[in-house]
């Protein structure tokens, strides 16, 4: 029998923690997106060309990959509280010296610290999750986090260009390590990694409670080895399908909206920085409405996760197709509609990791989600490193953005046929 009083204290306690590794993922999309919109100002300063600037923004991703698994393992060993703490604390270290720095070096020691950092926030984020909150939730929660990261992404578009007109890029990564040092010392006073390190139930005994059938122990654990063994060797096409679907779709977004998407209107159509910083910023609108409603939908009336990805793959396509033949359009409204619907239908793929999750305990849930991301980010180092080839050395022109639009369309094109290939476990409507 669950003891009531623990139990709403449970209920309660949960919000606490999601709250505090909200907004600590709010600031991890704030830097991915940011140099977009800093490109020029610390090129001019530091003297960097566009392929040196790509390059390392390109460093941030690759760090952010390589630290995938460690970050699952670290969640699922030693749980949130400590992982993401720790970590927060060495993206502040990074966002100070990136601030004193005055060469290409020092930039990308800053970035790989920062990237590092911030790597351990999401997996944290969706353990807890799967720890706290009930297994029909998690597509909603995974949904609205998403949302959350993309109103970063937002507050790092047009209204980071406003914070630069009050101060430069040096005094932006100085307010970045400040607030990010805050939230790490709250995630270790804050999180906790499960509830009974508070004294209360946990949720698979307020399921069952509820009259839900008993899922696995959230306290189990799995050993390493074998855990990644399950989630890349017989995950099969459960797991890879859509892991490399997203590869696609994550890697073309990110390589417009975080690196090329502002000097693209710069350059493509002479809109002049705030008019190209607003369009880049409603990618970020339209990804903060469609994975916070399509997680509650397909959560609340089981509808196909599968079918729906297909469907916003299709549109996503279109809307890449649309952008490359009518590119040289300097009209404001229609690329403020497109840039929406670009980061709308984009943030369709964020299912993919309900879909995929719904296949393996929740032991493993940490371990799934970094193997997934891993691959993301590696498609957004992958791309950006090609573009940078393509841009080596020079500034960038009309025709290199025609080329890698071209490239965003193919890699999107590719993501359609996975994940229509992918499998889907059957779910009943709540």
């Amino acid at each position: 029998m669950v003891d009531q009083s623990a139990k709403r204290g449970m209920l309660k306690y949960r919000w606490v923690i999601l709250i505090t590794l909200l907004v600590a993922y709010f600031f991890v999309y704030f830097h991915r997106m940011a140099p977009a919109v800093m490109n020029d100002a610390i090129s001019g300063s530091l003297g960097l060309s566009d392929g040196e600037f790509a390059l390392i923004t390109s460093v941030y991703f690759y760090t952010y990959l390589a630290m995938q698994i460690p970050s699952g393992l670290l969640a699922d060993r030693f749980g949130p509280r400590y992982s993401a703490g720790l970590f927060l604390l060495l993206a502040a270290f990074g966002s100070l010296l990136t601030a004193f720095s005055n060469d290409l070096a020092g930039l990308v020691i800053g970035k790989v610290m920062i990237a590092a950092g911030l790597a351990v926030v999401y997996i944290p984020l969706t353990k807890v999750m799967a720890v706290w909150f009930r297994k029909r939730e998690f597509a909603s929660l995974n949904g609205a986090a998403i949302s959350v990261g993309n109103v970063g992404a937002i507050a790092a578009s047009a209204p980071l260009v406003l914070l630069m007109g009050l101060t430069d890029w040096r005094g932006v990564f100085l307010i970045l390590a400040v607030v990010t040092v805050i939230l790490g010392i709250l995630s270790l006073l804050l999180v906790r990694n499960h509830p009974s390190e508070k004294g209360y139930p946990s949720i698979e005994d307020i399921e069952e409670e509820e009259g839900i059938a008993k899922t696995e122990s959230t306290s189990e654990k799995i050993p390493m080895l074998q855990g990644l063994k399950t989630v890349f060797f017989t995950g099969g096409m459960k797991f890879w399908m859509p892991t490399l679907a997203y590869f696609f779709v994550f890697g073309s977004i990110m390589l417009y909206a975080g690196l090329w998407g502002v000097k693209f209107y710069e350059v493509s159509q002479g809109f002049p920085q705030g008019s190209a910083a607003i369009f880049v910023m409603m990618v970020g609108v339209g990804k903060v409405i469609s994975p916070f409603i399509l997680g509650i939908i397909t959560d609340r009336y089981g509808l196909s996760r599968k079918r729906i990805m297909i469907f916003g793959n299709i549109c996503f396509f279109s809307v890449l197709v649309i952008m490359l033949f009518f590119m040289s359009s300097n009209s404001f409204w229609m690329w403020i509609f497109v840039n929406f619907m670009f980061g709308f239908f984009g943030g369709f793929m964020s299912l993919s990791f309900a879909q995929v999750k719904e296949w393996f305990p929740t032991a493993l849930s940490a371990r799934v989600i970094a193997g997934m991301n891993m691959f993301l980010f590696a498609g957004a180092a992958i791309l950006q490193s090609v573009s940078a080839l393509l841009v080596s050395g020079k500034t960038a022109t009309f025709d290199d953005y025609h080329n890698i639009l071209l490239m965003m369309v193919i890699c999107v094109g590719i993501a359609c046929v996975l994940i229509a290939l992918s499998v889907e476990k059957k779910r009943e409507k709540v």
